[in-house]
């Protein structure tokens, strides 16, 4: 067939030059300016924007894409001449359809074997991949399989953490303790307080202060439902409170349950309660008077007592009113608040109820019961927050407070160094306070339920 219609070789659609040229860029390829092109090799029969390339009986076979990778062989076991009698083709089953079989060890197999290049199901090939190979032949001739060498693999279960059972390993471990099997072997008890240091670790007493503790408190115990001995209850409760230890902790070094350590603190804080408040005893003149240190015989030697207020830390209670009741401005937070009252030697001899935040210093003093210790003549050193010196100017009481400026620009010189003195002297009551809140459950916050024992 003749060409009807001659293209320019230079010239292209929408290009400076022909795409021919720009595709049969080779080696020694430099066509003349005049060349032309048949149209018979274009599809359209011109170079169009959508075929703008000859592609049509160019006198060799267009290029077409890169076939797949070839697939990896299989092997296949060769029949004998005897057993070479053709096979029935049967159906094969979809391998996605039906579960993988794991072969069994072949025995006997021909060493003739070869490998071939047969298609294989996916589930084949990453059966073949996964699994080592278990034919006898195989290992025989290793260097005819390409699973041979590859390295044993365990089964799944054995690689991965069962969840179920990490998330319940308390199911695996010891059973704990219940109120019906209320006590096992400890691990922590009374024998293992041996020195004085320990002692005052782990309940802020000495060691002989603490023997003989127990054995006041042990005649109270032997009524109680526990199985743990007297001695270990007492412990527990000194170790609640001078640590502020959980109970599922304390049940844990005493070997029984949390509700158990919940029951043995309840029933000996009242039985404490009762027995021990006893200790806090409001000292005679005299005693007072021979006890006196050497600072205060100098400055202030009637001094009877030195009075100051303390709070603790409380949840948010739900009625509003408890809530605005308890509320403190200075700790800016929900408080129970007391009144102690320390003789100058620095013994505690007197402990008032709980108020709520919100009680003023003077209301606490005035209604706690302590103006009824005081007797004429007495003088009780405070701060600048107790200003009750009429009330104990009644009871012929003298009030030693820090001066007041009351408008002044500053102190006379007898004020400054009375106040410098009651200062000085004052501070022994927060060191008492502080010896009190060496024992970290009151450096806590309270629970609402917990509060009618707090006193």
């Amino acid at each position: 067939m003749s060409c009807t219609v001659q293209i320019p070789l230079h010239t292209g659609i929408g290009r400076k030059s022909s795409p021919v040229v720009e595709i049969h860029q080779r080696k020694g390829f430099d066509p003349p300016i005049r060349s032309v092109v048949c149209s018979k090799h274009f599809i359209d029969g011109r170079p169009t924007k959508q075929n703008p390339i000859p592609v049509l009986e160019m006198g060799y076979r267009p290029v077409t894409p890169k076939t797949p990778g070839r697939r990896p062989l299989k092997r296949l076991r060769l029949e004998s001449n005897e057993n070479s009698s053709p096979r029935r083709s049967q159906p094969q089953p979809d391998p996605l359809s039906t579960p993988v079989k794991r072969p069994s060890p072949k025995v006997g197999c021909p060493p003739d074997e070869m490998l071939t290049a047969t298609p294989i199901t996916d589930a084949d090939e990453a059966f073949t991949d996964c699994q080592q190979c278990l034919s006898i032949c195989c290992q025989k001739y290793p260097q005819h399989c390409h699973n041979a060498n590859k390295p044993k693999l365990v089964d799944s279960s054995t690689q991965t953490i069962d969840l179920v059972a990490h998330d319940h390993t308390y199911w695996y471990s010891l059973k704990t303790k219940t109120v019906s099997t209320q006590h096992s072997s400890a691990e922590f008890g009374f024998e293992n307080i041996q020195t004085d240091s320990d002692s005052r670790f782990y309940t802020g007493l000495s060691l002989s202060v603490f023997m003989t503790l127990i054995s006041t408190l042990s005649t109270y115990g032997k009524g109680f439902p526990y199985r743990m001995s007297v001695p270990n209850q007492i412990l527990s409760v000194l170790l609640r409170l001078r640590l502020a230890l959980t109970f599922e902790d304390i049940g844990r070094r005493f070997g029984v349950s949390h509700q158990l350590m919940s029951n043995v603190f309840k029933s000996w804080i009242n039985v404490m309660s009762q027995h021990l408040s006893h200790c806090v005893v409001w000292l005679p003149r005299d005693t007072i008077r021979r006890t006196l240190p050497n600072s205060f015989k100098t400055s202030f030697p009637k001094t009877t007592c030195i009075i100051d207020c303390s709070e603790i830390f409380i949840q948010r209670p739900f009625s509003l009113k408890a809530r605005a009741q308890t509320w403190s401005t200075y700790k800016s937070n929900n408080t129970a608040k007391f009144l102690i009252a320390i003789a100058p030697s620095g013994f505690i001899m007197y402990i008032s109820p709980l108020y709520g935040g919100r009680a003023s210093d003077n209301f606490i003093t005035k209604n706690c019961g302590f103006l009824d210790y005081l007797l004429p003549g007495d003088e009780v050193m405070a701060d600048r927050g107790f200003t009750i010196g009429e009330d104990m100017c009644s009871r012929r009481v003298k009030l030693n407070i820090p001066a007041f400026m009351k408008g002044r620009s500053q102190l006379s010189e007898q004020e400054t160094i009375d106040s410098r003195r009651i200062a000085a002297e004052r501070i022994h009551v927060e060191r008492a306070i502080m010896r009190m809140k060496s024992f970290r459950l009151l450096n806590t916050k309270y629970s609402i339920k917990t509060l009618h024992n707090a006193d």
